[in-house]
């Protein structure tokens, strides 16, 4: 068990209460501040024994470095790729995530991203905005009887599988660091064997050296089935121009996005603002903001399983 003792966690970002109210009756001293920028953080770091964070603010050795009485860091969600891990463990820094928190959550959003595109839900409602009453070619096509591809199998992954047990459809699972997960409706397949089979893909990657752009040009134009494509993990896995060519050229029948390359949409160059404004030209492209796995059950049963890695509860 990590000893509390009246040590100091910061919290840099809106969290619930209920992880707040816990540490406070464990002794802690919270220092909450959700708006920290990261020089404000590296000048007051120093004194903490516990760093709260989400995606907003990267941890990386030189605050590390300067984190000399830190014990732990907790995420709250999915992804690690802004701490660098490996770094603080040379520290004795305990790292911990929670994708166990709103993996629940990230599966159902991908599928409502999904069925809101088979079945035509956010481009005719936006039709009957303008006035519009539009039967025949908003015609839907059925989840059951699909092949879907889930590419990553892990936490969010799983969760997306289990949300569509009730689907008649098969799932084509590719993940290279786990197998053994098939079931009578799971297959173990290649990436290869997705491209070629799947009527459905969705993501679920951490993003690494190895999975920035993965779904890029190359991924879209060895596509066989023109699936629909569904991305809830993170923005730099896919690369935003290569979604709009492939809407363009067809090779998928829709994108549902609930994360971009750039989610600083004030921020965007011209050739950025673009790509958008081409995205969204498409009634067969929908997108969020990055809330797929931001519900309120999500927002406490992240905290909780932080706090239970810690074992502060």
């Amino acid at each position: 068990m990590i000893s509390s003792m009246a040590l100091q966690v910061i919290i840099t970002a809106p969290v619930h209460d209920f992880l707040i109210d816990t540490l406070k009756e464990k002794g802690y001293e919270i220092i909450y501040t959700p708006t920290i920028q990261y020089e404000e953080l590296a000048e007051i770091i120093s004194n903490a024994s516990g760093l709260v964070v989400t995606t907003r603010l990267k941890v990386d050795a030189n605050l590390i470095e300067k984190a000399t009485n830190l014990k732990w860091i907790a995420r709250l969600g999915s992804g690690m790729e802004l701490i660098d891990t490996d770094y603080a463990a040379t520290k004795g820094i305990t790292c911990v995530s929670s994708p166990e928190g709103n993996c629940t959550t990230v599966g159902e959003h991908a599928l409502g991203l999904l069925l809101s595109l088979m079945n035509r839900i956010h481009s005719s409602y936006t039709e009957i905005q303008k006035g519009a009453w539009i039967r025949d070619k908003n015609r839907a096509n059925e989840l059951t009887g699909k092949k879907v591809g889930i590419i990553g199998f892990g936490n969010t992954g799983s969760a997306f599988a289990k949300v569509l047990s009730g689907f008649d459809v098969t799932i084509l699972a590719h993940d290279i660091y786990r197998n053994n997960f098939e079931t009578n409706q799971i297959r173990s397949a290649s990436l290869e064997m997705i491209q070629k089979e799947a009527d459905v893909i969705s993501l679920h990657l951490p993003l690494t050296n190895l999975t920035h752009h993965y779904a890029n040009d190359a991924f879209f134009e060895a596509l066989v089935r023109k699936p629909y494509f569904i991305s809830t993990c993170r923005g730099q896995v896919t690369a935003t121009k290569s979604v709009l060519k492939a809407l363009q050229n067809q090779q998928i029948s829709g994108a549902g996005l609930d994360v971009m390359e750039n989610e600083q949409l004030a921020s965007y160059s011209p050739a950025e603002r673009a790509t958008l404004d081409g995205l969204m030209g498409f009634s067969n492209f929908i997108a969020t903001p990055h809330i797929a796995g931001y519900s309120h059950e999500a927002y406490q049963r992240m905290a909780r399983v932080v706090l239970e890695k810690l074992a502060i509860i």
